[in-house]
This record gives C-alpha cells, structure tokens and sequence, in this order.
C-alpha cells in the first residue's frame, strides 16, 4: 500500500531538484534587483548638495547660515 517503487522516488527526487533550483534561480533574481537598487540609491546621494557649516561668533553654535540663527545669549 505504502510501498516505495522506484517510479515514485525518481519522480520525488526530480520535484526535490526542481524545487531546490527554482528557489536558487529566484534568489539570485531578488539578489541582482537588491544591487541595483543599492547602486541607484549611492548615485542618488552622490549627487547631492552640501554647505558648509559657519561657527556663530557669539554662541559657538554651528549653523548653515548666521542669517537663520538666532542665539540666545
């Protein structure tokens, strides 16, 4: 009833194979996508402006611009 025949264990270890390069085959797909996003995120931050940062004269604070700041003291 439960017999193993060597029809049934062929075709067991064929699914086995087809399942174990499908999940390969769908891991390197999600593998190439994520380092194509990572790249298209470092040229998006490579590409972005800075600014020098001005020391306030008065409270040492550092600030984009002294226009901007307003110091307490």
């Amino acid at each position: 009833m439960f017999g193993f025949s060597l029809s049934k264990l062929l075709i067991l270890i064929a699914l086995i194979v087809i399942v174990w390069y499908g999940f390969k085959a769908v891991g390197r797909v999600n593998q190439k996508r994520r380092a194509r996003a990572r790249e298209a995120g470092r040229n998006q931050y490579s590409e972005l402006a800075t600014e020098n940062m001005i020391q306030c004269p008065k409270c040492g604070a550092y600030t984009a611009s002294l226009d901007a700041h307003k110091c307490e003291a």
